[in-house]
């Protein structure tokens, strides 16, 4: 057996004679900076619980730069709880690790996610009783620790049975970069606020503030953000002014639908990346000049001609996009509205991916579409051509049904996109029915350098019509011999 240094981490084993012997432990032996890297692939928890193996290991875990807290698998939703008790025990374990890192000079990635309830898909439809009850002091204590350690990515999800204020030091960090709050705390802003380096900002809270100059005042305060994504109940008592010459990707989500909405003022010039559902119109101070892609959506009853309007003016603004997304409620609305003409010329468009709402007449919608995007290479039914409710209740809607059938067996009109470029096509959650198959084979007769045409099958429909569904399109004519028909 051959000498070992006793001043090296070692562990006793047996040789294949079955003597003992000792051999190094190389792990252990690593310099401290490859085993903080190692450890920070690990999960909180799982590095707290190497602290057991040797005293070489009780510290290690204090040596990362990252802390990650999640009370998961915990449910505090008062319809179906899961290990609600335990809940203390995750309380235990965060102060005693935060005290652990008291000396610790850089911790860059700080993550806190407890109280969300699992199954409470919206915050909006909580209960009071659906989230833990964590002391303000306690509360404030967690948040504020990572500020003063240089965090620069600050991922907090929080939600207490008695909700207050966000600690404003928050918003005075000089290192954050990242900001992530999904909380049900109230955000009050300090007039001190400033965050020159925060890069993302992503909030999630129940309610935004009802002063109008908080959403303002945070988005002036960001001369470096380039991402914001806001997602809440927006209230209708005045108009947002979002203004920033560094925002490259913007989204703007309401909880609530066909609720009052709110207005809204983009100043956004190099705005590259746009996703607007179901707030309002928007009024511009500046072009969206730079923007390539945008997914658009808005509520609305049909009939009001002037949410047709607001539909109108969302998209208008578009017309420099490479990729668009309107959402079921605008397909809804242009599909039962008389727009001819007052659409852009979507010069830019390459792929265009469109929802699906209860009723939507899709052959003079599309028609039209089509017609205003000359170079588009690929179109998406990302929801399918029929919606679901509807296939079982079409005897009711005869009249529907036939005139999209006439519409697309007797169309003369060939859009230029589908003679040169139009080159793929997907149609997810097909249903089976005539209306559809019109579609698919007035895409086939006049799409003449289409490549591929992809179906995707709904779940309920059965195997053998599935395999029924592929040899029919196989027999289809097709304008373009290098056509592949998939049906999935």
């Amino acid at each position: 057996m051959g000498f070992c240094d006793a001043t090296k981490p070692r562990k006793l084993t047996k040789d294949n004679d079955g003597l003992a012997i000792l051999i190094e432990d190389r792990i252990s032996s690593l310099p401290d900076v490859l085993l903080a890297e190692i450890l920070s692939l690990l999960s909180t928890k799982d590095a707290v619980a190497t602290s057991v193996l040797s005293t070489r290991w009780r510290y290690a875990y204090t040596w990362v730069a990252s802390l990650d807290f999640d009370d998961s698998p915990i449910s505090h939703c008062v319809q179906y709880p899961h290990m609600k008790d335990i809940f203390p025990v995750f309380k235990i374990f965060v102060d005693k690790v935060l005290e652990a890192f008291q000396s610790s000079e850089n911790i860059s990635t700080f993550r806190l996610h407890f109280g969300r309830s699992k199954c409470c898909d919206k915050l909006s439809r909580c209960e009071k009783h659906c989230f833990p009850d964590v002391e303000p002091v306690n509360l404030s204590t967690w948040l504020c620790f990572p500020l003063t350690h240089g965090v620069r990515k600050l991922d907090i999800c929080a939600h207490v049975r008695e909700p207050h204020a966000l600690p404003s030091a928050i918003f005075t960090c000089q290192t954050l970069e990242v900001l992530k709050l999904n909380v049900n705390l109230d955000l009050e802003l300090p007039l001190s606020l400033c965050l020159p380096n925060l890069k993302e900002c992503h909030l999630t809270l129940k309610e935004f503030p009802t002063d109008k100059s908080v959403l303002s005042s945070l988005v002036s305060s960001c001369p470096s953000l380039e991402q914001l994504d806001l997602l809440g109940i927006w209230l209708p008592i005045y108009t947002i002014k979002i203004r920033s010459t560094s925002l490259r990707r913007l989204s703007l989500r309401n909880y609530l639908w066909e609720c009052p909405r709110q207005k809204v003022v983009l100043d956004v010039p190099n705005l590259e990346y746009l996703l607007y559902d179901e707030v309002a119109s928007w009024n511009l101070t500046s072009h969206f000049s730079a923007l390539v892609e945008a997914q658009v959506n808005i509520s609305c009853p049909p009939t009001c001609q002037d949410e047709v309007e607001s539909v109108l003016s969302l998209v208008s603004p578009l017309a420099n996009v490479q990729r668009l997304y309107l959402m079921r409620g605008c397909v809804e609305v242009l599909s039962l509205s008389n727009f001819e003409h007052q659409l852009p010329n979507f010069h830019n468009l390459r792929h265009l991916q469109l929802g699906c709402e209860y009723h939507v007449y899709w052959y003079k919608m599309l028609m039209e579409l089509l017609r205003c995007a000359p170079l588009l290479e690929i179109l998406t039914f990302t929801e399918g051509i029929i919606d679901h409710v509807l296939r079982y209740e079409a005897e009711e809607y005869p009249e529907m049904s036939k005139l999209e059938c006439e519409s697309w067996s007797g169309s003369q009109i060939i859009p230029s996109c589908l003679r040169s470029h139009l080159k793929r096509i997907v149609i997810n959650d097909y249903e089976g029915t005539k209306w559809e198959l019109e579609m698919v084979k007035y895409f086939l007769k006049n799409a003449s350098v289409l490549e591929e045409l992809v179906v995707t099958c709904h779940e309920s429909m059965a195997m053998a019509d599935r395999i029924s569904l592929g040899s029919t399109f196989q027999k289809l004519s097709r304008a373009s011999m290098a056509c592949s028909v998939k049906a999935e």
